[in-house]
């Protein structure tokens, strides 16, 4: 077996000083609390330039893709804002009969959401009416066919 000879002892005593943090300075977990806070911060922001781009291309288009797009992306930053962001201003929020702010604005955006998916219907019915009548007959050629 072979003794590596590298290796040096140091003849230096090992101090065993008990340090303290400086009382200046931030702890730990305020600093990661602060990094968690900007990190939210930031990935709520690119969802709302996501639902903005969403929302521009569904103006433009209306299709279903878009609003099934535009809708998901809603969702989830309601989802994720509830989840991860909003805690404490849902506690200084209570209304008169002890609900909280938050869940009426929760609903309010889901009922937004439900106008917006009727206003695209009703807009589209003539074209779905079409598209229908469409699948109709082509329903009726493949039974024809078989």
């Amino acid at each position: 077996m072979k003794v590596n000879h590298d290796y040096r002892i140091s003849t230096e005593p090992i101090s065993k000083e008990i340090r303290f943090p400086n009382q200046g300075k931030l702890s730990f977990q305020s600093i990661i609390n602060h990094q968690t806070e900007q990190l939210q911060t930031g990935h709520l922001q690119h969802l709302l330039a996501e639902i903005e781009q969403a929302g521009k291309r569904l103006a433009k288009s209306r299709n279903f893709r878009d609003l099934a797009k535009y809708k998901t992306l809603v969702q989830q930053f309601l989802k994720d804002a509830v989840s991860i962001g909003l805690e404490l201003k849902k506690s200084h929020s209570w209304n008169d009969s002890n609900r909280s702010r938050l869940l009426k604005i929760v609903k309010t955006v889901d009922q937004k959401l439900l106008e917006l998916t009727d206003s695209l219907l009703d807009q589209e019915k003539d074209h779905i009416h079409l598209l229908g009548l469409l699948g109709e007959i082509k329903g009726l050629l493949i039974n024809l066919y078989t």
